[in-house]
């Protein structure tokens, strides 16, 4: 079940992120080319490439939590023995989706308090709850992703195999 669920979160992802750094890509190329080529520049391209890439950094965390990619601490893995590997990968797991849904939680309650208030931001006038909406909606991707692990930890699927070759230990 997992397996299918985080096949479509990673083509999901995956195509937001691609699609988030090319317009960011083509928004930077353009400011560059209006400032200099043009003298002058467009007045909202420097929020908006702030919060495009602050989006994408965001949905990357899930990603990286599927393929393993986040920093680990090497020493805790090399030191515990081959046996405990897969019990260290579980709790590893439960620890990084306890602090998934607390990041789930409190943007969740950031972002109703500034939907509540309305904030707009200050160049492009969109309400600064949208932005704050990646917080808690990449915060649930995480828990299916770390979900995926515990359930899988002692099964051999591909989440497990992705997790203990590349060190999912943090």
């Amino acid at each position: 079940m997992f397996e299918k669920i985080n096949k479509h979160l990673d083509k999901i992802e995956g195509f937001l992120i691609a699609s988030i750094l090319a317009v960011a890509s083509l928004l930077t190329f353009t400011q560059v080319f209006f400032r200099y080529a043009l003298n002058d520049s467009i007045f909202w391209a420097e929020e908006a490439i702030l919060y495009l890439i602050i989006s994408m950094s965001f949905l990357s965390t899930s990603l990286g939590i599927r393929k393993g990619s986040h920093i680990t601490v090497d020493i805790l893995k090399s030191s515990i023995p081959k046996s405990c590997i897969k019990f260290f990968v579980f709790i590893a797991a439960v620890i990084g989706a306890l602090f998934a849904l607390t990041l789930l939680y409190y943007g969740g309650v950031l972002f109703l308090g500034t939907l509540a208030r309305g904030q707009l931001s200050p160049a492009l006038r969109i309400p600064v709850a949208f932005i704050y909406a990646f917080i808690p909606i990449t915060a649930f991707f995480q828990v299916i992703r770390y979900a995926g692990i515990m359930c899988s930890v002692f099964g051999e699927s591909n989440e497990t195999t992705i997790a203990i070759n590349n060190d999912h230990i943090n």
